[in-house]
């Protein structure tokens, strides 16, 4: 292990304690998605403990989600971009039957692990890049959005806009399994189909009818023949809705389709798939709405290049690294698919990710943070 990071290594494993209750602060506040006063408030909670630091924040607001964390060191431009998110899946009041605690070395509680842990560790090295103690002369952002498990509609823009400002992204996602960096991710669609014919009596006279649910069967069947799972490709018809009465000819019939893919072209395929449906029957109408809403995190060689870098840095502080492509999607699809390089996955590894299992190892919150400092200062 070189000098420099046998430094950045105890540097952080000396603030260990103090990364354990900047976890349990950002836990006992619960943030879900769907309460935009919730993440506001932790949102103003972590830009106060970054003030406190010396650290330049802010709140960002994000209509009708809360708002988002930015801090800055250095440069408005090139460097690096750090990203999460504040927003957990659980609703409030979940820390009443799963609390914040620590036990064996594991770490468990709502958010722990998606992404709190995150956080805790992007805290720690802001510090110590404002102390001095690592170096980002080359400049370094912290974005924390309000909205990522709800598709980030609402703080896209903000995130992209940042990310294009820097020359790569690290975002503090869960790692994958075995503590794994995800270098890959896919990307997700979803269409509604909306059918429109003419409803009859179903027994006295069905024939001047025109049924919607029968034509959005035979699109169900149709998406789900575009399917290429051999490819990575899913297609799944989720949510479907027809019908008024049992005695009635289906008027109106609604479907939704989810759609996931490795890559930009296999979306383009299955959305011209889907969109040049033509119904069987000439008297129902049907509208496509949607699209792919998350772009794929497709891997490149600049990405790649991070990836070695890390796993490099990360064997020589002792822990591997290994690489996945993983079906989930994050922030970091829509910052590598704007061609910023981006590696995800960097923070600590546990598992139970939207579980009630859900848990983080404790010891890996300072390799996490050394990790990352040793990536913003090339250290090896």
């Amino acid at each position: 292990m070189s000098a420099r990071v046998r430094d950045l290594a105890a540097l952080f494993t000396a603030r260990r304690d103090s990364m354990l209750s900047d976890l349990e602060a950002l836990v006992v506040r619960e943030s879900p998605s769907g309460d935009p006063s919730l993440v506001g408030e932790l949102a103003r909670w972590i830009v106060a403990r970054l003030e406190r630091a010396g650290i330049a924040a802010s709140c960002v607001p994000c209509a009708g989600r809360g708002d988002a964390v930015r801090a800055q060191i250095g440069p408005e431009r090139g460097g690096t971009l750090l990203l999460g998110h504040l927003d957990t899946v659980w609703p409030a009041g979940t820390l009443a039957g799963i609390p914040f605690r620590i036990e064996n070395g594991v770490a468990r509680g709502p958010g722990v692990f998606d992404m709190k842990g995150g956080v805790a560790v992007a805290i720690a090295l802001l510090e110590a890049a404002a102390r001095g103690d690592v170096n980002s002369a080359e400049g370094l952002t912290l974005l924390l959005t309000p909205d990522e498990e709800v598709g980030s509609h609402a703080s896209r823009d903000l995130l992209v806009g940042e990310a294009l400002k820097r020359d790569r992204v690290f975002v503090l996602e869960p790692s994958g399994d075995g503590g794994a960096a995800k270098i890959a991710r896919k990307g997700i669609g979803l269409v509604t189909a909306r059918f429109s014919g003419v409803a009859a009596h179903a027994g006295l006279e069905p024939e001047k009818g025109a049924s919607a649910l029968l034509e959005m069967s035979r699109f169900a069947l149709l998406a789900n023949a575009l399917q290429d799972l051999a490819a990575g490709t899913s297609i799944v018809p989720t949510v479907a809705a027809s019908g008024t009465t049992t005695n009635v000819v289906p008027e109106h019939a609604t479907l939704s389709v989810d759609f996931r893919l490795w890559t930009q072209a296999e979306g383009e395929r299955v959305l011209a798939g889907l969109r040049a449906y033509r119904p069987a029957n000439g008297r129902v109408a049907v509208t496509i709405e949607g699209g792919v809403n998350r772009p794929p995190m497709e891997s490149t060689e600049a990405s790649l290049a991070l990836y070695r870098r890390a796993a490099v840095l990360a064997e020589t502080l002792g822990f591997p690294l290994p690489a996945l492509r993983v079906g989930g999607a994050s922030d970091g699809n829509l910052t590598a698919s704007a061609g910023v390089p981006t590696l995800d996955g960097l923070g600590p590894s546990g598992a139970g990710a939207h579980a009630r299992t859900e848990h983080l190892l404790v010891e890996d919150l300072p390799r996490r943070a050394a990790l990352l400092a040793g990536l913003l200062e090339g250290a090896a």
